[in-house]
């Protein structure tokens, strides 16, 4: 192997770093190749740990889109804000760490992706943008009034389930990307496609300036072109969109990923589901509802839960608002919840009951599902009766 073929191996390399999201278990992941079928991916266990694993960007022209949703591990309630954790996709949170009492609250802090209360570590954000948007919801429940916190909280809950909002986002985000897409996918072409294919023909000491005036002209339009595009998409974070600009202006490789950077964090502050309802068709989002119904209903409980009668209050308000804000949304879309976690229908005749949970089956009718916690199994559904109602949701 000689040294331009090392070179475009180790640029091949740095791409496909780049193509790499790091998510979280908390978040839920959108992935579409050409804009018309997206898919909810969550992190795979081949390269992955107890927090996230790696889900993969499409990689080649005509690139596809991003976008990722993270539940709050903040636990809000009127009296108090607690520090938690959110342990499993659709999964309610638990108080983990402390409580902090509005009237106690001195200093509300954002650095990047990590937010501070009293200069004491909340959480750390799945992005900037995130961290910012948490940021101002505290500030503007922590300034109201104690009478009108529970409505700010409320409302904003709802705010997380707007479609229409998040409609016009992604109207915003396709008309603001059009010239940034096609300098991306001509970089692209030019580094891995034109580029070999030139020092094939004539040697790399004859096009080799050629080559990188090329590169570098693509490079500089996609730098502006995202930061013009950022600034439109998300004002207030200028230290993240100048970050991103030198890094671009910079790095070829990862000038072609520009627009993965605008679109993670684009419906961050949405819920997963009300996402889905936009993008999604009808059976997928039922798919999905069902998951987290399941998930919401019969969570397996962390073992450092907080005791303080202050935690324990926070959490059950706020998982609470959050399972009836949910229910709503689905009454909304015409979905029963009661119907999504029916009792399925036996595999064979041996077996006799299931968690509820995961929906694993157990020829035993009695016991627990250790995988789960030690849920306690339930009788699986009768074979003489008909299928589950849930078949009637689907179109």
């Amino acid at each position: 192997m000689n040294d331009v073929q090392l070179l475009f191996l180790v640029l091949a390399l740095i791409y496909g770093y780049e193509c790499a999201c790091w998510v979280g278990r908390e978040s839920s992941v959108f992935r579409t190749w050409l804009g018309s079928r997206w898919q909810i991916v969550h992190p795979g266990s081949l390269v992955s740990n107890q927090s996230g694993g790696f889900v993969l960007a499409p990689p080649l022209p005509p690139f596809g889109t991003l976008l990722m949703t993270t539940e709050d591990s903040l636990l809000l309630s009127p009296k108090a804000v607690g520090l938690g954790q959110v342990f499993d996709s659709g999964a309610p949170p638990a108080v983990t760490g402390r409580c902090f009492l509005w009237d106690k609250i001195n200093t509300i802090e954002v650095r990047g992706k990590k937010v501070f209360l009293n200069h004491e570590l909340a959480l750390k954000a799945a992005s900037p943008v995130l961290a910012a948007s948490i940021g101002e919801t505290l500030r503007e429940i922590h300034q109201a009034k104690p009478g009108e916190r529970e409505g700010l909280i409320q409302q904003h809950l709802r705010r997380s389930f707007e479609t229409s909002a998040i409609n016009e986002r992604l109207r915003t985000f396709k008309t603001g990307t059009r010239r940034i897409r096609v300098a991306t996918n001509a970089l692209f072409c030019d580094l891995f496609v034109l580029s070999p294919a030139l020092i094939g023909m004539f040697g790399f000491h004859k096009c080799w300036l050629l080559l990188v005036i090329l590169a570098f002209g693509l490079t500089s339009i996609i730098a502006v072109l995202f930061h013009r595009a950022h600034k439109a998409l998300f004002l207030k974070a200028e230290d993240e969109r100048f970050t991103h600009f030198i890094i671009i202006l910079l790095s070829p490789a990862t000038a072609i990923r520009a627009l993965d950077v605008l679109s993670v964090p684009l419906l961050a502050t949405y819920h997963p589901l009300a996402v889905a309802s936009v993008l999604c068709s009808k059976r997928h989002l039922i798919e999905q509802a069902e998951s987290w119904v399941r998930q919401s209903r019969y969570a397996v409980r962390p073992g450092n839960r907080s005791e303080e009668p202050i935690a324990r209050e926070t959490e059950r308000y706020w998982c609470a608002l959050r399972e009836k804000t949910f229910e709503n949304f689905l009454r909304k879309n015409g979905i029963d919840s009661e119907q999504l976690i029916e009792p399925p229908m036996p595999v064979d005749e041996t077996c006799r009951s299931y968690c509820p949970r995961c929906r694993a089956q157990f020829t035993r009718l009695d016991g627990s599902c250790g995988d789960c916690g030690g849920r306690s199994l339930m009788p699986l559904r009768n074979p003489q009766v008909s299928q589950p109602a849930k078949k009637a949701l689907l179109p």
